[in-house]
């Protein structure tokens, strides 16, 4: 073997079949540049076969886009390659081929169009799918709009606040389109949403959108296609006085002496039209027919509809009361009137001159009350000697109910 090796000859087939064989190889990696057949040698190779399957290829549009504007061409299409291993991947991998439409010359209206490929190689097989498109070609129309806001979850913006204003940054667009979709346009706008805003901000690249009369949201070119939208939110307020809402009466031997809440005034927040008119905010009605003693109840505040927040949701209302109650007056004196000067007078019963008054009242007018407040007495006129059952004489405040022990005295007049 190594005799044959040492030929020159030997060496010389050997290197020119290694020669011929590496030319095959770059022939076969090189196919997208070249052109040429190789004959023979591609047969060597026809059994390294590969179909791949692309997705999503983009598809480009031939035409004057400054004059016309087109619809109904596929976004993307589906590419099937076919032909040699290395050829496939390589288009595949590099995907340096082109897709599209052509569409200069034709006239504005509707067609049906070829869907065609460029930069691939003639030693593959290309499918498309779809292979045609139906388009419609319209001429191209450009006006200018002014941008509007819509508001979502207005209604949930941090308690107590309202929309005060909005401004639009620009505040006009450049709409590009068919004549047909200008001519459909009917709200330019954008949204924002206010759910939770409790303070000014702007809103940036906030989409702008397009639509009809219909609501249906239209197809155009928007420049720009962002804006932004500066909010500006506001607080009206008021403070106005909390007053107690009582239902029921009190039970009779009860006097209510007062009513206190622990909060007088709250801050009321709505808008302006409806604080005009807000002079005052009342608590829920407190049934005073169970209230046997002084209470203290907590009690939510009946707040109108158009309000949107108090400082305080609820209040503490204390309601003092009094019972009906009794009290005696010890040794109040009677006094003795138009007794004759030539006459003297005792007392047989009560021996002493002095007996007790049981008063009725609430508390409050029993307190301080003294015998100096009552005036017991007796009419001695035209008496004269011996014993003497005479009625008693009461007098004393007003607005209290009260009776002596005795309502008849015995004298003596001598």
């Amino acid at each position: 073997m190594n005799e044959w090796l040492n030929k020159t000859w030997v060496i010389r087939i050997i290197s020119l079949l290694l020669a011929i064989i590496t030319f095959i190889v770059i022939t076969i990696d090189n196919q997208d540049t070249r052109t040429a057949d190789i004959g023979s040698f591609d047969s060597i190779f026809s059994s390294s076969q590969e179909v791949q399957v692309l997705e999503d290829i983009p598809v480009n549009i031939q035409i004057d886009d400054q004059k016309y504007v087109v619809s109904g061409v596929p976004q993307t299409v589906t590419v099937t390659l076919e032909g040699t291993v290395s050829v496939v991947q390589s288009t595949a991998t590099q995907r340096n081929f082109d897709v599209f439409v052509d569409l200069e010359g034709l006239e504005p209206g509707t067609h049906v169009v070829p869907i065609e490929y460029e930069g691939v190689s003639n030693r593959l097989t290309v499918d498309i799918r779809p292979s045609e498109a139906e388009v419609l070609i319209e001429e191209r129309a450009t006006n200018e709009y002014r941008v509007g806001v819509d508001f979502t979850n207005q209604d949930r913006l941090q308690p107590g606040f309202e929309l005060l204003e909005a401004t639009v940054i620009p505040d006009t667009v450049q709409i590009t389109s068919s004549q047909n979709i200008i001519e459909r346009i009917a709200i330019v706008t954008a949204f924002v949403d206010l759910e939770g805003l409790g303070e000014d901000m702007t809103f940036v690249d906030v989409p702008v959108r397009v639509y009809d009369h219909e609501g249906n949201q239209l197809n155009a070119r928007i420049e720009p296609e962002v804006v932004s939208v500066e909010v500006k939110l506001a607080s009206p307020n008021k403070t106005v006085p909390v007053i107690v809402d009582t239902t029921g009466e009190i039970a009779d031997e009860y006097r209510i002496t007062s009513i206190t809440v622990d909060v007088e005034e709250v801050d009321v927040y709505a808008a302006e039209e409806n604080l005009e008119n807000l002079d005052m905010i009342r608590t829920m009605p407190i049934d005073l027919s169970g209230v046997t003693g002084t209470t203290t109840i907590e009690v939510g505040l009946a707040m109108p509809g158009n309000i949107r927040l108090v400082s305080h949701e609820t209040v503490s209302v204390t309601i003092e009361v009094e019972e009906w109650t009794e009290a005696v007056i010890e040794d109040v004196e009677i006094t003795v009137e138009n007794l004759a000067g030539d006459f003297t007078s005792s007392f047989i019963d009560p021996e002493t001159g002095l007996i007790d008054i049981t008063i009725l009242g609430y508390q409050s007018d029993l307190t301080g009350m003294s015998s100096s407040d009552f005036q017991l007495r007796i009419d001695l006129t035209g008496l004269e000697d011996g014993e003497h059952q005479l009625p008693l004489d009461v007098v004393g405040p007003t607005g209290l109910e009260f009776s002596p022990e005795m309502e008849e005295v015995v004298v003596e007049v001598q």
